[in-house]
């Protein structure tokens, strides 16, 4: 979905741009998951060793204990795959984080340039 907004008069006009899932996912260069959130299958795509599970927020987004837990467990039985959450903030943003757990961020940075 594109949108155009006037920043003022006499200003570049710059489009608004809302990603989809499914643009996320192949900017992401993951694998998605075949009819997602239906049946047994959970998730919306695959990366490497994580079950990734996209949200697109304007402004804000809440992650509660009962959510992440059911995001664990169907990270689990996805062939025990780790939890991501993937969190798009803005309509038109570029700003994106992922939820993790602390263990799988420890892990990761271990022996890398962040370490130091």
């Amino acid at each position: 979905m594109v949108n155009k907004r006037v920043i003022g008069f006499g200003q570049l006009v710059r489009p608004i741009v809302k990603r989809t899932e499914k643009e996320e996912i192949k900017r992401d260069h993951a694998k998605p998951v075949k009819n997602s959130g239906r049946g047994v299958n959970k998730g919306d795509a695959s990366l490497h060793k994580f079950l990734l599970d996209y949200k697109h927020n304007g402004k804000s987004f809440t992650l509660n204990h009962k959510s992440w837990l059911k995001m664990r467990k169907d990270a689990w039985n996805a062939n025990y795959k780790y939890p991501c959450i993937s969190v798009v903030l803005g309509e038109n943003s570029e700003t994106k984080v992922a939820i993790i757990e602390w263990e799988v961020f420890v892990e990761l940075i271990k022996g890398s340039e962040y370490e130091k």
